[in-house]
């Protein structure tokens, strides 16, 4: 294929989902021939032989700063790069290519600010930063040199065609894929779901739900935790993944009477254990672009009760079997399906199980490869 892409990645953690995409895209594409150099304030992860970094770490304090000094260096190196073209999970208006894996900030914080307090909605309405990001979304999708945006779930094409109806670019839907046999239930996965819950304190006939990704808010462990406190009492709650204000999440837990049947297990290299310890994903997302972690979730045979702004969510839950949408704040209709599914019996589970293995087959590499490939052939 013999393609060099400048791909502007903020900052790359080996644990964020975004990131896990971001390798599979590498991974998928390692052996057509595409090189990649990746312009990024920091790399934290393996380095692929297909893949050159160059770190942009200009001195700044504050977030605000930080991505204006950000974004000036990337003009810097924009300047001499050799490259094909360049693609972008920045918005920037001197890129060929968007990835909007994070889906449209616009409509992130107006989802952020349905569940917050006054003085957070004003802060996050008027506060300098989004004001930036605001401005800088806004002057990308207006750009003539902006030439194609590759969406990851059809909600965020959706999403940029209302908020952007000016967009003269091509919006692409190429939905991500996983490693689906990675993540599948054998029995050798089910021996090791049971040591989970056991190294967890949980007793093997419990109903385990699970919240997996990092950024609380955003992942509405808030609407989960008040959830479980309406649901069976046998039942827990085990979240993966890290957040900056984990005490103020286990003491809402306390508050709500079910610290003891939560379980705070911070970030985690292999989520795989906590997949086969469940009966269900719970995932009340206030804003999720595509959300990897369904499908994960899915390939390991559970179902996923999920907001309705989750874009692999809308896709992949078909029905009662596969699971169900709900809107992020409704802790009642949260608390009622994680009560359902607590209360299905081995038959319901395993038909269950059989039908989000069976939908997650459509979500592998190899098809996310096959639509890259004529993507960027189509694109040259």
């Amino acid at each position: 294929m013999g393609i060099r892409i400048g791909l502007i990645f903020n900052r790359y953690r080996s644990d964020g989902g975004t990131e896990r995409i971001t390798s599979s895209v590498f991974d998928a594409l390692a052996e057509d021939d595409v090189e990649w150099v990746v312009l990024t304030r920091r790399w934290g992860g393996e380095l692929p032989a297909n893949v050159k970094v160059i770190e942009c770490r200009p001195f700044a304090i504050g977030r605000r700063w930080r991505l204006q000094a950000f974004v000036r260096a990337l003009e810097s190196q924009l300047s001499t790069l050799s490259v094909d073209f360049i693609q972008s999970q920045v918005h920037l208006p001197q890129v060929d290519i968007f990835r909007a894996d994070g889906g449209v900030h616009a409509e992130w914080l107006d989802q952020r600010r349905r569940g917050a307090e006054p003085l957070s909605r004003w802060w996050r309405r008027f506060g300098g930063y989004h004001r930036d990001k605001l401005r800088m979304e806004q002057q990308m999708y207006a750009s003539d040199q902006l030439k194609a945006v590759i969406c990851n779930s059809y909600m965020v094409r959706d999403d940029i065609r209302r908020r952007f109806p000016d967009c003269r670019a091509k919006l692409w839907v190429i939905e991500n894929g996983i490693d689906v046999a990675y993540f599948k239930r054998d029995e050798s996965a089910i021996d090791i779901g049971r040591r989970t819950r056991a190294e967890l304190g949980i007793p093997e006939d419990a109903p385990v739900f699970l919240c997996v990704g990092s950024g609380f808010e955003r992942k509405g462990v808030k609407t989960a935790i008040a959830a479980l406190a309406k649901t069976d009492a046998r039942a827990h709650l085990v979240v993966v993944g890290r957040d900056s204000r984990m005490g103020a999440y286990q003491r809402m837990a306390r508050a709500h009477g079910v610290d003891a049947r939560t379980h705070f297990t911070g970030s985690q290299d292999d989520v795989r254990p906590y997949f086969w310890a469940a009966d269900a994903l719970v995932h009340p997302a206030l804003y999720e672009a595509f959300g990897i972690v369904i499908a994960e979730a899915m390939a390991a045979g559970l179902p996923v009760i999920a907001s309705e702004r989750t874009g692999a969510a809308r896709a992949m839950v078909a029905g009662p079997e596969t699971g169900c949408l709900l809107d992020a704040l409704d802790i009642e209709g949260f608390a009622n399906a994680m009560q359902q599914y607590a209360e299905r019996n081995r038959a319901a589970g395993e038909r269950s199980r059989i039908s989000c293995e069976a939908i997650a087959q459509d979500y592998s590499i190899a098809r996310m490869r096959r639509e890259l490939l004529e993507f960027y052939d189509e694109f040259r």
